[in-house]
């Protein structure tokens, strides 16, 4: 994989230092650590707790009905509980304390993912290589969709916009079953060559597996009074729901109208500075919306995440707003949809003018 480099400008290294300052200014002025405050740990303790006690209602499910609203409420509270809790812990945003982090990036195993192969990818790939195609490794697409202006295009790709949606409703599935283990068997998904993983880590990675496909299939099948049909059925709802829940509003933070996907040169040199490269991959959603922005945990203030990885989601609402001005004053791009909705229709826009544009030069391999 090459290293790339993005380039130097003046005003925007002015643009970000200014930003930087006033970001700094704002926790020292109020007082405040950068990491999870109060109200962040009470809504995970909260979170926590919904989701063991909705898992503890499966066993009390007599009905068919009950074991089903049961298991899409786990789905649900699957997203909120990562979102909230185990991406800020794999930032090492989440608390101070470097064990606690690592302890609570593992909140991931427990919903069925791995917390080690998502830190990688997302932390060590995402972040530095935004909508950089085939670097990106959370933007990697199959060939199913069409995302980046110089892929390949195939006939089926002018249907993208209707049957993607439908697809998304595996997206959670997906990923447990299959991008789990083929990351896992790749050596390159950190963005580094030849990527080793430790005995503990593997048997960390399958262990992880066993335990929730365990506890969510087997357990209640032997249990309950249903049959495993049945609890299949149940489980793929599970999915369903937590795949509508985070599918569509997450990747409408870089797949979306305002996304761009700019690749280097030959020799690996980025056509713009880092700071606006973040701004110009990236959107903001329903930002003034309290619901979406506890629920989401932050994502939906998505620009400042990128820029100000280091900070926990709860702080970002008021670096929202710092980021607004700033960007105003230095005329900077910042791109966001008013709400929820908005940023959904969005991503649906832009698989409708990807399954319209024909390929019209060399795609590039990273």
């Amino acid at each position: 994989m090459k290293i790339i480099q993005f380039k130097k400008d003046i005003n925007d290294q002015l643009f970000f230092k200014t930003l930087k300052k006033r970001v700094n200014e704002y926790f020292q002025k109020n007082n405040i650590k950068k990491t999870a405050n109060k109200k962040a740990k009470i809504k995970a303790i909260i979170l926590i707790a919904a989701y063991f006690l909705t898992y503890v209602g499966i066993f009390y499910s007599a009905q068919f009905h009950r074991l089903i609203m049961a298991y899409m409420s786990i789905g649900a509270l699957t997203i909120f509980v990562a979102l909230n809790i185990a991406h800020d812990a794999a930032h090492a945003t989440f608390s101070s304390r470097k064990k606690i982090n690592k302890l609570l990036v593992n909140v991931f195993d427990l919903l069925g993912a791995s917390g080690y192969i998502w830190q990688l990818k997302h932390v060590h790939s995402h972040h530095p290589h935004v909508n950089i195609p085939n670097m990106d490794s959370d933007i990697k697409q199959s060939k199913l969709v069409r995302i980046f202006p110089n892929a390949p295009f195939h006939w089926f790709h002018r249907y993208q916009y209707l049957y993607m949606p439908v697809l998304y409703l595996l997206y959670t599935l997906v990923w447990l079953l299959y991008r789990d283990f083929r990351d896992f068997f790749k050596n390159d998904i950190s963005g580094k060559p030849d990527h080793k993983h430790s005995t503990f880590q593997s048997i960390q990675f399958f262990t992880g597996k066993i335990l929730f496909f365990s506890r969510m299939l087997i357990i209640p099948w032997a249990v309950l009074q249903f049959s495993f049909l049945q609890i299949c059925a149940a489980f793929l709802l599970m999915h369903f729901t937590a795949s509508f829940t985070v599918a569509l509003a997450l990747v409408s933070t870089h797949v979306g109208e305002h996304s761009t996907y700019p690749q280097p040169n030959a020799k690996g040199q980025m056509p713009d500075s880092w700071v606006r490269h973040q701004l110009i991959t990236t959107s903001d959603f329903a930002t003034e919306n309290k619901w979406v922005t506890h629920l989401f945990g932050g994502f939906n203030h998505h620009v400042a995440h990128h820029l100000f990885p280091n900070i926990c989601h709860i702080h970002y609402p008021s670096l929202t707003k710092i980021l607004k001005s700033t960007c105003r004053e230095f005329n900077m791009p910042y791109a966001a949809n008013a709400s929820l909705g908005a940023a959904i229709l969005s991503h649906l826009k832009f698989l409708k003018i990807r399954s319209r544009q024909e390929l019209k030069v060399p795609y590039l391999e990273m």
